[in-house]
């Protein structure tokens, strides 16, 4: 299969998705599964399938969020669960003391919100700073603030990229890819 025509079967098959109505599962089921326990990237069905549907964009890009902000959340309290076992004996099997667990536990305190925001528009990893962050004690409330501010920028900054030409690129790209399946072979021998 050409790179062509593979890539006119993709751009078909998220357009059946979308006009199946499946993309709004698809969308947040992904983000929920990449939010806490996939690893890659939080966008893998919700670019394509907003290039495939421009109009929805914005909605897919909010239902994106949802999800991985629900996955991180559900790390956080994983994190937050293991905080009793960094304090015990693991702490000490790998030279943790309270001291320098306090002292993390104020840093992000102070910093937690900012890495967090970060980590949501950077390839740092989510996954870890949510459970860091559930694992130190960082507040619920600055935490789901940080994760949600830092998500819905990212996702709305790609929607808005999406409707303002990426649909229009990505429509040129399946006509040139369709303008090239339908053209004769040229004759290469002279």
């Amino acid at each position: 299969m050409s790179g062509a025509t593979w890539f006119i079967r993709v751009h078909g098959t998220l357009q059946r998705w979308a006009d199946a109505g499946w993309a709004n599962s698809v969308i947040v089921g992904w983000g929920l599964a990449q939010g806490c326990v996939v690893p890659g990237l939080a966008d893998v069905f919700f670019l394509p399938l907003a290039l495939a549907r421009p109009a929805y964009a914005y909605r897919y890009a909010v239902l994106a969020a949802i999800g991985t902000i629900a996955g991180s959340i559900a790390l956080f309290v994983v994190g937050a669960q293991a905080l009793d076992l960094l304090q015990g004996p693991l702490a000490r099997l790998v030279g943790l003391t309270p001291s320098s667990l306090e002292a993390y536990r104020e840093r992000l305190a102070t910093y937690g919100a900012i890495a967090i925001f970060v980590s949501t528009m950077s390839p740092l990893s989510t996954k870890l700073t949510s459970i860091a962050s559930g694992a130190a004690g960082v507040a619920f409330g600055p935490f789901v603030l940080a994760l949600s501010l830092g998500r819905l920028t990212r996702t709305l900054g790609l929607a808005w990229l999406v409707r303002h030409g990426g649909a229009e690129t990505l429509a040129a790209m399946v006509k040139h890819a369709q303008d090239a399946g339908t053209r004769p072979p040229s004759d290469t021998h002279a």
